[in-house]
């Protein structure tokens, strides 16, 4: 849960500012660093001036606390992270120095999480696992716990990844390090609080999707209560309630949640009713995080009304429209508000939805090659330290001796970037060629060869925007029965082209029982829709059936653009249609159809909006006037002329701009 996510890292900052014992005598440690400048008004930027010019901190202490300042202070993310990853880079830091580069990695891993790059911040801990000891970070309580963070980082990669008990492996060593620290701490409150935040952490970043998820989720929850129960006999002096508050907030809403996942309900009632017992359910983000439970109970209108407030709550935190934003969020939200019948909200909340998934793909895109190009920027950083060792062995040896060196050394280096170039290459082909298996798929499920019938002329394309798309086309032919259909998948790319999958299979399966038309879609659409589309995906539909003897057009349109149909003297029109809801959307829909007496000798030309809002480089769209007057004016020599003839005007419309949805047309007429 994002939300909870920056909740618990501003808490962890407040409580873990503790003075802890320091490597280096002359020098001030992290945690001390930490409390200075909390006296100063938060002004870590002044505060590490003034001690470095006083020599109690390092040059690199005082780009950390400039790093912190820029990060907490002005919420430059951006700024702070080139601060962050310089630090992180230095090779030949003392031990002082490379405490401060741990704490460094702890901050850069919060800013690629709250940025979505969660592949990125995964190769970052796992390396810093390779690079640091748990001995050295023990010289700071601080960074210690920083260091335990890199363990919770590597399990919520693999998590997220699917790889469940791997994650929990380094949720487990997390724990375990926590416990062993706290054996002989001094001070218990102070101690139990940490392991209630760690707790928490490790909740939160269970797989609520998954039956072994929420199972996991439940045995750490339980580990919570237990550090509950242990917190609650120490003197109320020793205990900080508001944030002891908080955390029963957050572990009786995930428990209610879990519970309620688990088909547990009655159980997950009575853990409700603890959350709202405490003081943190009042909260504006107590209330947001109430949704998770109140959605899967399936109490629409409370889980609605929940996150009426989340758009402040992100905005105070400068947390961006990411992917994870929208799935974590927005989706939820979207869902809420539709099940709970505020169809306006909802359709606001799905325009801003589609108008942000463009910037946060790129992003996403961005964060990838930024983590190429540190791999190719590491590259080159170890092809000048080989150099300058040559250069510094010239100095010193025979010039015989030296060739020899700056022979090997080249060899060395031009054979670890070939290999690691050749790595590169290799992933970036296996992306490449799963994307190209994915879209082979695809493309088999939509017929290319169409029927070979006297009197009947049929043809169909699909061009996806992306290696993988959301449209689709079929038909079904029985004897003098004609059963084509055409669709458009809301979204693009991987989860689109699932969705259209399972609409494809269903429209083959129910066409072959000889359904009719309207029959058809609302069994599509009581499969596709209710509890099981959570991620409330809809498809676009055009269905007919025709009779090639009598030329009855039997059809039902599901929300997708009207065909266009020829007239008697061949100047077509758009075909006036009953409105129907897309599939998918809502659950319980009784579809109409419709027909029409004889289309013999009528062309009918079917096509997704990748046709008429096509658009070029001003983002100007082909428009439905335009479609229809090129169709007026070609003349019918084929189905296949007439869609080729479309394709070659799209593409003149565009002038080089990229497609901005997938392009799907189907056309026939019958004689």
């Amino acid at each position: 849960m994002v939300v909870s996510t920056l909740l618990a890292m501003l808490m962890a900052i407040s409580i873990s500012c503790q003075t802890t014992t320091n490597p280096r005598s002359d020098y001030v440690s992290l945690s001390e660093a930490y409390l200075l400048s909390e006296k100063h008004n938060a002004r870590y930027d002044l505060v590490s001036d003034s001690l470095y010019e006083a020599g109690a901190i390092s040059s690199v202490m005082r780009d950390f606390l400039r790093g912190y300042y820029v990060m907490y202070e002005e919420v430059d993310y951006d700024k702070a992270d080139t601060i962050f990853q310089k630090i992180i880079a230095l090779n030949d830091a003392d031990r002082y120095d490379r405490l401060v580069q741990i704490a460094a990695i702890r901050e850069r891993l919060l800013i690629l999480r709250n940025r979505g790059y969660y592949e990125t911040a995964t190769i970052l801990a796992l390396d810093a696992l390779k690079r640091f000891s748990i001995d050295e970070a023990n010289d700071d309580e601080t960074v210690y716990d920083y260091y335990l963070n890199l363990y919770y980082n590597v399990g919520l990669g693999m998590t997220m990844h699917g790889e469940e008990e791997n994650g929990e492996r380094y949720y487990e060593k997390c724990y375990e390090l926590n416990i062993n620290k706290q054996k002989d701490a001094g001070d218990k409150s102070f101690a139990l609080m940490r392991r209630m935040i760690l707790l928490y952490q490790i909740i939160q970043a269970h797989n609520t999707d998954s039956h072994s998820g929420l199972i996991m989720m439940k045995n750490w929850i339980d580990r919570q209560e237990k550090t509950f129960a242990e917190y609650e006999t120490l003197p109320d002096k020793d205990r900080n309630d508001v944030s002891f508050d908080q955390l029963k907030g957050h572990a009786y809403i995930d428990k209610a949640r879990a519970l309620q996942g688990l088909g547990r309900e009655a159980e997950a009632v009575e853990a409700y009713q603890k959350y709202l017992a405490t003081n943190w359910s009042k909260t504006a983000s107590g209330v947001v995080n109430s949704c998770y439970y109140l959605g899967a109970a399936k109490r629409w209108k409370e889980a609605s009304h929940s996150l009426e407030k989340i758009d402040e709550i992100l905005m105070s935190f400068g947390t961006e429209m990411s992917l994870d934003v929208m799935k974590d969020i927005y989706l939820p939200k979207y869902k809420y508000n539709l099940m709970a019948g505020n169809r306006d909200t909802a359709n606001v909340l799905a325009n801003r939805i589609c108008q942000n998934l463009d910037s946060a793909l790129s992003r996403y895109v961005h964060g990838k090659s930024a983590e190429l190009a540190t791999i190719y920027s590491t590259q080159q950083k170890e092809q000048k330290i080989a150099e300058q060792e040559a250069s510094l062995m010239q100095t010193r040896v025979v010039a015989l001796l030296v060739a020899v060196v700056l022979l090997t050394v080249f060899f060395i280096v031009y054979s670890l970037l070939r290999r690691r170039a050749a790595k590169m290459k290799v992933a970036q082909e296996r992306i490449e060629g799963e994307l190209q298996i994915a879209r082979n798929i695809q493309m088999s499920m939509v017929p290319h060869e169409f029927p070979q019938r006297e009197g009947l002329d049929m043809y169909a394309s699909m061009t996806p925007a992306k290696e993988v798309g959301g449209d689709l086309y079929g038909y079904v032919l029985q004897g003098d029965k004609l059963y084509f259909a055409l669709g458009d998948v809301s979204g693009k790319g991987v989860p689109a082209s699932l969705f259209m999958a399972q609409a494809t299979r269903l429209f083959l399966t129910l066409a072959k029982q000889g359904m009719m038309p309207a029959e058809i879609c609302t069994s599509m659409n009581d499969a596709l829709s209710g509890d099981d589309n959570e991620s409330g995906m809809f498809v676009t539909f055009w269905l007919g059936l025709l009779d090639m003897q009598t030329g009855r057009l039997n059809f039902c349109n599901a929300g997708h653009n009207p065909p266009i149909i020829g007239g008697g003297d061949n100047q077509g029109d758009f075909l006036e249609m009953q409105p129907n809801a897309p599939i998918g959307l809502f659950p319980g829909i009784e579809y109409e159809g419709e027909e029409i007496e004889n289309v013999k000798g009528r062309a009918l030309f079917i096509y997704t909006d990748g046709l008429n809002e096509a658009e070029d480089q001003q983002q100007e769209q082909f428009g439905d006037n335009h479609l229809l007057s090129i169709l007026r004016n070609t003349h019918f020599d084929s189905a296949q002329q007439v869609i080729e003839s479309l394709k070659t005007e799209v593409e003149n419309h565009r002038k080089g701009a990229e497609p901005n949805d997938d392009l799907t047309m189907m056309c026939l007429r019958v004689s």
